[in-house]
């Protein structure tokens, strides 16, 4: 595959990675965000939840709690409907272990709690593209570094997740810290890690089943992975019930509630109405299981490994409920993957693929730098009635990206073998 970050002209893509994130920044708080409440955060519900459970021993899910986070995100409670007679929508909607995370801030004010979960998001970022990296055993000049993470921190998805301090900055980083560690040899410390991502339960939903095949392969040298997953996973659910009897039923009313606050479908479900697009994602997983049972067998170093792992992260922001482009930040190592692997011969079809996957991927920067570029003449308020361009790719986007890998796994034995992969050249 031809390098998309040739080394010969580190300082022309360093350059043009800056650009595009201040774009995208500008973009982000000029226009996307101009119409929002000034107190909206997507950070408040579960910190005043975790706050009230840890400092007054509080029910997160009750309507009571539910009630005092939408007066200070909307300055009133939400009224009741037939989908959420309580008027829950916007409440804590996390599994409870997601409090032990968001512990240490309970006793902070709400400003400096969001100051540091904000901090900790952009480090935890910025290590998620070291981890990726190492994992797929991609070695990069300095420049090329920090290339690949203003793109990263640049993209739509990530400063989104940051505008909102939303919480899936920390759940993704979480992912690629296990799978670092699985590739590392570390099962134990990766399936404690990997519980501790479930807090935010549909970014695993497919990766989890996946590597559970993947150690049931090798089950007398895997199994540690599978064993610490689930006593760390029995442990944080037994903290809870002690804190909370019974929480799990409050969890999932809430649940039903926040899937009608926030329209929740899949991508298909938009493409093809709810019910087909039900049975398109179960095509999806049905393929997802097809490219994954060839590759079971494969150590975690391994290029197949990998592809794989990037195409069930990929299928996993495809079938699950949520349009929030913020779940795009599972594609990173998909892109990376594709970076780092290709297929040897590769017939025109394959080319002309490829660059539109790139092409849909890139578009963000090109419509928020012509925004950015109109605003030197227009006024914001004019351009504001375009805020959507930016995003007219975003729910394209993951479907190319795992059909390409797709492709590109079935498409040969290995694609890392006798040529088929590249790294990115060292400077």
């Amino acid at each position: 595959m031809k390098t998309w970050l040739p080394a010969s002209k580190p300082s022309l893509w360093l350059l043009l990675s800056i650009i595009c994130a201040a774009s995208m920044g500008w973009y982000i708080s000029a226009i996307w965000s101009s119409n929002q409440p000034p107190g909206f955060s997507d950070l408040y519900a579960p910190w005043w939840g975790a706050h009230e459970l840890v400092r007054h021993g509080r029910n997160p899910y009750s309507p009571a709690v539910a009630h005092e986070i939408q007066n200070v995100i909307y300055g009133q409670p939400s009224a009741a409907t037939p989908d959420d007679p309580l008027g829950m929508g916007g409440g804590f909607a996390y599994p409870l272990h997601a409090a032990f995370l968001l512990w240490p801030t309970v006793f902070l004010s709400f400003p400096d709690a969001r100051l540091v979960v904000l901090s900790a998001s952009l480090l935890a970022t910025l290590l998620s593209v070291e981890c990726w990296l190492r994992s797929l055993q991609m070695k990069v000049t300095f420049n090329l570094w920090l290339t690949l993470a203003f793109f990263v921190l640049g993209s739509f998805p990530c400063l989104e997740a940051l505008k909102l301090q939303n919480l899936s900055l920390i759940a993704a980083a979480l992912i690629s810290f296990a799978l670092f560690l699985l590739s590392a040899g570390r099962l134990t410390f990766a399936g404690i890690l990997l519980a501790f991502a479930t807090f935010k339960p549909q970014f695993t939903a497919t990766l989890i089943p996946w590597l559970v095949l993947w150690t049931a392969a090798d089950w007398r040298r895997r199994r540690s992975l599978v064993w610490t997953f689930l006593a760390t996973l029995a442990v944080l659910l037994a903290a809870g019930e002690a804190l909370l009897p019974g929480w799990t039923s409050g969890f999932l009313n809430v649940i039903r509630a926040y899937r009608h606050y926030t329209y929740g479908h899949s991508i298909l479900d938009v493409w093809f109405t709810p019910t087909w697009g039900t049975a398109a994602a179960a095509v999806v997983l049905a393929a997802c299981a097809v490219g994954c049972w060839p590759c079971r067998s494969e150590p975690a170093t391994s290029t197949r490994f990998w592809l794989v792992t990037s195409m069930v992260l990929g299928a996993n922001v495809v079938v699950i409920p949520t349009l929030a482009p913020h779940a795009q930040l599972l594609l990173v190592p998909a892109f990376l993957c594709l970076l780092r692997y290709s297929a040897p011969k590769k017939p025109r079809v394959w080319v002309f693929y490829e660059t539109a996957v790139w092409i849909l991927l890139a578009w963000q920067w090109i419509a928020s730098l012509g925004l950015t570029l109109a605003s030197l003449r227009y006024p914001t308020d004019v351009l504001r009635r375009f805020w959507e361009v930016p995003l007219y790719t975003s729910p394209l986007l993951p479907v190319a990206v795992f059909l390409l890998l797709a492709s590109l796994l079935m498409g040969s034995e290995d694609p890392g073998r006798d040529g088929g992969a590249q790294r990115i050249v060292e400077g």
